[in-house]
């Protein structure tokens, strides 16, 4: 009975650490879309790393404890050194993954898009560009395209469209799934002690808070990235705007310039060497 009870408060306590990180992704997909709708911020700050931080704590929680389990097997009996220096090894090396996901996740420079080409035109206003280089932010503004285009929102934040990103996004399911581990041993440790039946009711609550809280986190999500795109298809806007304006005044490239300018070239020479 005491190893379900333990297995019970170790689920639990997994348990909490999923949901507080469904309600962080509800809460930053909030944040950052009234941010972006009141135009104090053009990109996501906190929300794409809503999930990083419990998931980095639940690791750091676990090389802890392995950390502090090839101690003791190193110290407690030398026939086991060979096995308490691999997990620590095994330690080492995950750590450094871990950190590694955290540092891209985090710290990568943001991807070409469309304000930032836009941006790069507006500072050349008023100048005149040359024709390769119209066709140099054409090509950026295709490549956008194309990156974003499998990337596409749905059109709307409805329950539906919420499970399929849940679907598409495992890390959500952690919370329900978790629930689900929860209700099971709950009930094998009600079983074994009657006099304990409020650990299944509070199970079934767990559950349905996180399926409640997934599907509104995840609708949250929807939204903030129907708005990213809308946000997107007015810089868009503008940029071709001003790629038009600049293909106008652009250094238009004379067809056989560069022939001629050798011809011209070579004869010069052929001049000052029959000249000496």
């Amino acid at each position: 009975m005491e190893s379900s009870w333990t297995a019970l408060t170790v689920v639990a306590a997994l348990w909490l650490v999923a949901f507080s990180a469904q309600v962080a992704d509800y809460a930053t997909a909030r944040f950052d879309h009234l941010r972006l709708a009141r135009g104090v911020r053009t990109r996501l700050r906190l929300h794409p790393v809503a999930w990083t931080v419990p998931l980095a704590g639940i690791a750091i929680v676990a090389l802890t404890i392995s950390a502090d389990w090839s101690t003791r097997l190193f110290f407690a009996d030398p026939a086991q050194a060979p096995a308490a220096i691999l997990i620590a090894l095994g330690t080492v090396v995950v750590a450094v993954i871990i950190v590694a996901i955290i540092a891209v996740v985090v710290v990568r420079p943001p991807a070409d898009s469309y304000r930032l080409v836009r941006d790069e035109l507006l500072e050349s206003a008023g100048l005149r560009i040359h024709q390769d280089q119209v066709d140099e932010f054409r090509a950026r503004v295709t490549a956008i395209d194309n990156a974003t285009k499998s990337h596409r929102a749905a059109d709307a934040a409805t329950v539906s469209a919420a499970l399929q990103l849940s679907v598409r996004t495992p890390h959500r399911l952690i919370a329900p799934v978790l629930a689900v581990v929860l209700l099971v041993v709950s009930g094998i440790a009600a079983g074994q002690d009657s006099a304990s039946p409020w650990v299944v009711l509070g199970a079934v609550l767990a559950a349905v808070a996180s399926v409640v809280v997934g599907i509104v986190a995840a609708q949250a999500s929807l939204a903030l990235a129907m708005s990213v795109r809308s946000t997107q298809d007015v810089y868009r806007g503008e940029l071709m705007s001003l790629i038009v304006e600049a293909e106008r005044s652009s250094k238009k490239r004379v067809a056989g310039l560069g022939d001629r300018v050798n011809r011209a070239l070579s004869i010069l020479r052929e001049q000052q060497e029959g000249t000496k």
